[in-house]
């Protein structure tokens, strides 16, 4: 579900931004393929996130534990199904993104779901080991609604450091709350077995510095690391509101707060709230955790939203040296990557999908595949852990000396990523400039 086409976001009376990562598989475009069976046939069906086949087998006792079937989702939103034959199981999944696993009733209510120990319930595939095709749960117990596999794979075929485990534990909550509550409109059926879907999700805004004047290099701001952030609601139904009112829990701004917007697909629609944010505030604004409930037609959708917390020190934000041209055009972009805690050694890869590079201003623009009358420039899809790019137009101007009418300039230069469990996070450096009234 690529947020491609996604119109954001008045984040004050001044600055509009917009954000369409062409980049970062998840969100909007994967919903195309989201949300349909993936029958167990090699390559039928997948989404944009694919990676190399493994097969999940696993032995489970179908009279004491009452399962007849798995149903595996994926932090993108595809599934798949398998039955449970002579007390055993066999499932094709792509390692390109994590999966949780469902047992389920012969009358396909689910009883529970796999549970890896340490706060992690999904398969985090992406960490395996390359060259790994097949795990094997072996034996795998019931207790209420935990399934217990007698073999763990987590540090035997998917190795991470304990740094990587924290971040999963609390990352995956957003596929484990999915996994708990799959009839999320609470009618008695899983929604994506009656070709249904609803997901609720987060968009965070950063904003670690801004560009003063001419200098190429942003200047760091200890203010407030996240700034604020939207929900998006993703709807696969029959038919849909033109509005959706959003409730949180204590503590959030929402309580029956109609959405701001909405995005129009063939199948699906994706609404959004308003730009939520304390910009007096010194600390990183984030989404209070617990239940939020969404009124849609009528009908309530239950989510229980993961606690954020964790967000505050696991987001990764490309700190960025710009390269200009003799004549003031922008030629590179060249980055380093820091998290909260200072320049980060970790495994990008186990932290991000991707990133995109977008700019804002006035002038030139590379491309008009984009309907924001101020988006100059995207990049396409940097793979997690590059730290170069060069435009693919040098036409853009930087813009120099102060502003004046006509001025060819940059506003902003954004870096945009997702987690590999939906999170989405825009990190902006603004440019600050003395502006004239005319």
């Amino acid at each position: 579900m690529n947020k491609t086409n996604l119109n954001l976001f008045t984040m004050n009376q001044k600055n509009r931004i917009w954000f369409y990562p062409l980049i970062i598989m998840g969100l909007l475009l994967m919903l195309t393929n989201a949300c349909n069976k993936e029958d167990d046939d090699p390559g039928n069906g997948e989404d944009e996130l694919v990676g190399t086949p493994v097969i999940i087998t696993g032995t489970v006792n179908s009279t004491d534990t009452e399962a007849v079937k798995v149903l595996a989702i994926s932090s993108t939103d595809s599934y798949k199904v398998a039955s449970i034959t002579n007390n055993n199981f066999s499932i094709e999944l792509d390692n390109g993104k994590p999966w949780g696993l469902i047992f389920l009733s012969g009358s396909d209510d689910p009883l529970g779901v796999v549970s890896f120990g340490n706060g992690i319930e999904s398969l985090p595939l992406p960490f395996m080991i390359s060259g790994t095709d097949t795990i094997d749960l072996q034996t795998i117990t019931r207790s209420g609604s935990i399934f217990t596999p007698s073999y763990n794979p987590i540090g035997n075929e998917i190795v991470m450091t304990d740094e990587q485990l924290v971040a999963t534990a609390s990352m995956d909550d957003y596929l484990a709350a999915l996994l708990k509550n799959p009839d999320v409109n609470g009618n008695g059926t899983i929604d994506v077995l009656e070709d249904k879907f609803f997901k609720l999700e987060v968009i965070y805004f950063i904003k670690p510095g801004r560009f003063h004047n001419s200098e190429l290099t942003p200047t760091y701001s200890s203010y407030n690391l996240i700034e604020g952030y939207r929900l998006f609601l993703t709807v696969k139904d029959k038919s849909f509101p033109e509005t959706v009112y959003f409730s949180g829990p204590a503590g959030s701004p929402l309580s029956n707060t109609p959405s701001e917007g909405i995005m129009e697909f063939d199948d699906h629609r994706v609404y959004n709230t308003s730009y939520l944010s304390n910009i007096t505030d010194t600390t990183s604004y984030i989404p209070v955790g617990g239940v939020y409930s969404i009124n849609i037609g009528g009908s309530t959708l239950t989510f229980n939203l993961p606690d954020q917390e964790y967000v505050k020190s696991n987001v990764v934000y490309p700190w960025p040296t710009l390269t200009l041209n003799g004549d003031g055009t922008m030629n590179k972009i060249d980055w380093v990557y820091q998290m909260p805690s200072g320049t980060t050694n970790t495994n990008l890869h186990s932290l991000m999908r991707g990133m995109q590079i977008q700019i804002e201003g006035s002038g030139n623009k590379c491309s008009s595949s984009n309907q924001s009358s101020d988006r100059l420039y995207d990049s396409p899809n940097l793979t997690p852990g590059a730290i170069t790019h060069t435009l693919s137009c040098q036409n853009i101007m930087w813009g120099t000396g102060e502003p004046y009418p006509g001025w060819q300039h940059i506003d902003r230069v954004m870096m945009t990523y997702e987690d590999h469990y939906d999170a989405s996070y825009v990190v902006m450096y603004e440019r600050y400039y003395f502006e004239r009234n005319y």
